[in-house]
C-alpha cells in the first residue's frame, strides 16, 4: 500500500498524554502479575505494546518498553520459547534504533541469553553471557564484568557443570575482592553463589583421568579461593580415586595425599593435618620410601608436631561474634557473663548468649547446676551448642568461680580485655583439676550472607524454659516451634509518625504484601513471638455484604484444628480494618523445595501428600473449601507440611463478584475452569491430586504453558508416565473429571499411607538439601526493615 502525503502526528501535548496514559496502564498490568499471574499480565501488555504501535509508532522508545514486558511476562506465564523469539526480535531492533552499546539494548540480550536458559539450554546461556563479560571486560567495566560472570557461573550450574561454576565463582571472588575491596557486595554474592556451588560434590566426570583432572583444577581453585577445609576433603576424593584407577601406592595417590594435608595445616586443622600426614607416610612406605629416607623422617617429625599442636585446645570465633562479645562483656567488666556458641557441625563459635548483662540482675555466680542446664538446653533448641564461657577481665586472670563453672560444665573459659575502642584482647584457658591450661584463640572471617547466623547478642533468661514456649491455643502443637525471634525495633532516628498500626496486642514490623482484598503485616507480640496479620481493605471492609463474607471465613479458619495446618489464633472481624493472625512459620514452601529439589522421590511425596489430605480434612470438615491448593501454599517443616491460606481464595471472589475464577490456572479443577458459583470439597482433591503429580514428576501432568494445562484439565488428559503404577492410581482417583467420582481427602491420606488418619504419619524423609533449605529458612530474619534485638526484657 502506497501513502499519499503524511501520516497525522499526535501533537507535542497530545503526544505526552498518551504516553502517560501508557505508563499509567503498564502499572496496572504490573499489578494484574501480582493479583492474577502472569499469563493475565502478558495478555494485557499484549493490548498496550499494540495501541502503543498504533499512537506513538513501532519505534518508539515506550513501544519498545512495553515489548520488553511482554516478552518478559510471556515467559514467566510458562512460555520461554515465546519469550526467546520476543526479546531476541526486541534485541535487533534495538540495536537498530538505540545502538548496539545502549543499556536497553544491553539489558534485551542480557534477557535473552537468560531465557534461552530458561528454555532449557544452559549452554547457550553460558555462552552468550561469557561474550558479553569479555565485552564488558575490554570495556574496563569491572562490575558488569562481573555480575555477568556470576551468570555464567549460575548457568554452568544449571547445565551440570559445577567445577566449572566452581571456577567462574572462584574467580569472581578474587577479581571482587582485588579490584572492589572486600566489603563490596559483589564479593558477599560471590562467597554465597561459591559456597552453594562448593555444597555439591562430587564434580564433572566420575569415571576415569579426565575426571580427577577436573577435580583437581576445582580444588586448586577452591584453596586460592581460601577455603583450606573444603579444598582438603575434595583432595582426600583425588586420593581415593587415584588409588581405583592407579593403585595405592601411586604417584598420583602421594601427589592427592601431600595436597590434602598442606590444606589441612593451611586451615590450622592440627587432628585433620595429624591424619592426613599419617597416609602420606603410608604411601611412602608403599613405595618403599620408608623410614630412613630424608623425606620421610622430615615428615615425621612434622607429623610429631602437629601431634602437640593437636592436643592444645583451640577456640575459633567469628570476627562478628568476637566484636559483639567485646562490647557485651565491657558494659559491665567484673559482673557480665555470656555462652559462646557455634550451630551444630560447624567449626567456630557465631553466636552470643549473654546471660548475666551486670550488675541489679543477679550474679551468674550463685547460679545452680539446673540454672546452668536450663540456658544451655535453650541454646541446643536453637540449634547451637555451647563452646565457652565468657568473662570480662581487666587482667585477665581467671577467678576461683570461674574455674569452678566452666569446669563443671565441661567448657573453656574465654577472658576478654577492652584495650581501646577498635582493639580487644581475648585469653582462652581449659580447667582441670582447677589448674588452668592456656587453650588458643583464632578469629575467623565471617561466613557469607545466608550460610549461617549472625554473632549478634543474644540474651537469655536465668529461668530460660527447658521446652519451647506454652502454646496459648491448643492446636499449637502442631507446628513444633512457632517462629520465636529476638525483639524487633525500629531503627534508631526512625520516624515515629511513620509507626505502622497495631492489631490487638500485636505490634507491626512491615507491610510483607499485598492482594485484592487486602495486605499482610509481619508482626510480633508483647512476648517476641513473630505472626502474619492479615487484613481486609478499608473500602472492602465499608461494604457490610463483603465484611460479613470475610467474618464467616475467619470464623470457620479459626475452628481448624489439623495437625498439618497453620491455625487462626486471633482475629478482630468488626473492627472498621477487620483482621485475622495466624503464626509466623520460618519454612519454606513446597514450591521452593521442588525448584531447590526437583523431582521428588515417591516415598516422600507420599509422606507430604497424607499430610496434606489430613490438613484438607480439617478444613473441609468446618466447611471451607481452599480453592488455591498448590505447592506455594503448602510450607515445609521438619515433622511434615503446613497448608496455608485456606478461605482466602473465598475470600478473594466476595471482593471480586464480577470474576467467578478463583484459584490458580496449574492446580484448579474443572469446575474451578467452568467459574461455578459454588464448590464442593471435591475441588481440592482435584488439586491436591495435580499438587502429587507435580512433586513426583517434577513437572506438571498438564502440560508446560497455561493453554495446554486448561485444556489438559477440561479435557481430563493427565500425562502420568514415569509414576509407580500403585501411586499414579491414587494420582488418576483424585484427577477424575466428575466431582462426584473422586475420593475424600481422607481416602487420599489412608491410600497414601495406612492409618494416616489416626495420626501415624512420621516425619518426611527429607533428602540432605531438603535439610539444607528448612534450617536456612530457620535462620534467616523475619524482618528486612527493622533492628532485631534478642531480649526476653525491655531495655
Amino acid at each position: 500500500m502506497k501513502w499519499f502525503g503524511r501520516r497525522r502526528e499526535a501533537a507535542s501535548d497530545d503526544r505526552e498524554e498518551l504516553v502517560a496514559a501508557l505508563r499509567a496502564d503498564s502499572v496496572t498490568a504490573e499489578l494484574i502479575a501480582r493479583q492474577f499471574g502472569a499469563a493475565q499480565a502478558a495478555g494485557r501488555y499484549a493490548e498496550l505494546v499494540a495501541e502503543a504501535e498504533r499512537v506513538l509508532g513501532p519505534q518508539d522508545t515506550d513501544t519498545l518498553a512495553l515489548r520488553h514486558q511482554l516478552a518478559h511476562w510471556t515467559g514467566e506465564s510458562g512460555q520461554p520459547e515465546a519469550a526467546v523469539r520476543l526479546f531476541a526480535r526486541l534485541m535487533a531492533d534495538r540495536e537498530r534504533i538505540q545502538g548496539p552499546g545502549h543499556p536497553d539494548t544491553e539489558l534485551a540480550r542480557h534477557q535473552l541469553a537468560h531465557w534461552h536458559g530458561r528454555s532449557g539450554r544452559p549452554e547457550e546461556a553460558v555462552r552468550r553471557y561469557e561474550a558479553m563479560r569479555r565485552s564488558a571486560e575490554q570495556e574496563n567495566r569491572t562490575e558488569t564484568a562481573l555480575t555477568l560472570l556470576c551468570e555464567v557461573g549460575y548457568w554452568q550450574q544449571k547445565s551440570g557443570d559445577n567445577a566449572a561454576a566452581l571456577r567462574a565463582f572462584s574467580q569472581m571472588l578474587q577479581t571482587a575482592q582485588q579490584e572492589l575491596g572486600p566489603g563490596h557486595q559483589l564479593v558477599g554474592i560471590a562467597r554465597q553463589r561459591y559456597a552453594e556451588v562448593a555444597g555439591g560434590l562430587p564434580f564433572g566426570n566420575e569415571g576415569g583421568h579426565d575426571g580427577l583432572q577436573d577435580l583437581l583444577a576445582t580444588a586448586a581453585a577452591v584453596e586460592a579461593a581460601g577455603d583450606f577445609p573444603r579444598a582438603g576433603r575434595m583432595y582426600g576424593q583425588m586420593a581415593e580415586r587415584s588409588e581405583q584407577l592407579y593403585g595405592a601406592g601411586s604417584s598420583q595417590v602421594l601427589s592427592a595425599l601431600v595436597a590434602q594435608a598442606k590444606a589441612a595445616v593451611r586451615a590450622e586443622d592440627h587432628e585433620t593435618a595429624v591424619d592426613c600426614f599419617g597416609k602420606v607416610l603410608a604411601c611412602m612406605e608403599l613405595r618403599g620410601e620408608g623410614p630412613g629416607s630424608p623425606e620421610y623422617d622430615i615428615l615425621c617429625g612434622q607429623r610429631d608436631e602437629l601431634a602437640r599442636m593437636a592436643g592444645r585446645t583451640v577456640l575459633r570465633i567469628a570476627q562478628r561474634a568476637a566484636a559483639a562479645l567485646g562490647e557485651a562483656l565491657q558494659t559491665a567488666p567484673e559482673t557480665a557473663c555470656a555462652v559462646l556458641a557455634r550451630e551444630a557441625g560447624t567449626s567456630h563459635a557465631t553466636w552470643l548468649a549473654v546471660v548475666n548483662p551486670g550488675a541489679g540482675e543477679g550474679t551468674w555466680a550463685a547460679w545452680t547446676p539446673e540454672h546452668w542446664a536450663a540456658v544451655l538446653r535453650d541454646l541446643t533448641r536453637r540449634g547451637y551448642e555451647a563452646t565457652a564461657l565468657c568473662f570480662a577481665r581487666d587482667d585477665l586472670r581467671p577467678a576461683p568461680e570461674e574455674a569452678c563453672a566452666c569446669e563443671q560444665l565441661g567448657l573453656p573459659g574465654l577472658y576478654v580485655s577492652r584495650l581501646s575502642d577498635g582493639n580487644v584482647r581475648f585469653e582462652a584457658y581449659v580447667f582441670r583439676d582447677g589448674e588452668p591450661t592456656r587453650a588458643r584463640v583464632v578469629v575467623v572471617e565471617d561466613e557469607p550472607a545466608g550460610t549461617g547466623s549472625p554473632g549478634a547478642e543474644r540474651r537469655v533468661s536465668a529461668g530460660a524454659a527447658d521446652g519451647g514456649r506454652v502454646a496459648f491455643h491448643e492446636q499449637a502443637a502442631a507446628i513444633g516451634t512457632w517462629r520465636e525471634m529476638e525483639r524487633a525495633r525500629r531503627p534508631a532516628g526512625a520516624d515515629e509518625a511513620d509507626r505502622p498500626p497495631v492489631f490487638g496486642t500485636y505490634e507491626v514490623l512491615e507491610c510483607v504484601g499485598e492482594g485484592g482484598f487486602g495486605r499482610v503485616y509481619l508482626c510480633q507480640d508483647p512476648d517476641g513471638l513473630m505472626v502474619a496479620v492479615k487484613t481486609l481493605h478499608a473500602h472492602l471492609a465499608a461494604a457490610p455484604a463483603i465484611k460479613r463474607g470475610f467474618a464467616h471465613e475467619v470464623r470457620a479458619a479459626q475452628r481448624v484444628d489439623g495437625r498439618f495446618t497453620v491455625p487462626v489464633i486471633a482475629a478482630d472481624t468488626d473492627g472498621p480494618a477487620p483482621w485475622m493472625a495466624v503464626p509466623y512459620v520460618a519454612a519454606p514452601s513446597l514450591q521452593e523445595f521442588v525448584e531447590r529439589c526437583g523431582r521428588l522421590e515417591t516415598d516422600l511425596v507420599r509422606t507430604l501428600g497424607a499430610g496434606i489430605a489430613v490438613a484438607l480434612s480439617a478444613i473441609h470438615a468446618e466447611g471451607i473449601v481452599h480453592l488455591d491448593l498448590k505447592p506455594a501454599n503448602v510450607l515445609l517443616t521438619e515433622d511434615g507440611p503446613r497448608v496455608i491460606d485456606f478461605g482466602i481464595a473465598q475470600i478473594e471472589r466476595l471482593t471480586e463478584p464480577r470474576r467467578g475464577f478463583a484459584g490458580t490456572y496449574a492446580y484448579a479443577s474443572p469446575e474451578q475452569l467452568r467459574e461455578e458459583r459454588t464448590f464442593t470439597p471435591a475441588s481440592d482433591v482435584f488439586s491436591l491430586g495435580t499438587v502429587l503429580a507435580r512433586l513426583a514428576l517434577g513437572r506438571s501432568p498438564w502440560g508446560r504453558d497455561t493453554p495446554s494445562v486448561v485444556a489438559g484439565i477440561r479435557a481430563g488428559t493427565p500425562d502420568l508416565a514415569g509414576l509407580p503404577a500403585d501411586f499414579a492410581e491414587v494420582v488418576r482417583w483424585c484427577l477424575q473429571p466428575d466431582p462426584g467420582r473422586r475420593p475424600t481427602a481422607g481416602d487420599v491420606a489412608e491410600a497414601l499411607v495406612p492409618g494416616a488418619g489416626d495420626g501415624r504419619i512420621g516425619p518426611p524423609p527429607l533428602p540432605e538439601q531438603g535439610r539444607a533449605l528448612v534450617a536456612e529458612h530457620a535462620t534467616v530474619p523475619a524482618t528486612r526493615h527493622y533492628e532485631t534485638l534478642a531480649r526476653t526484657r525491655p531495655r
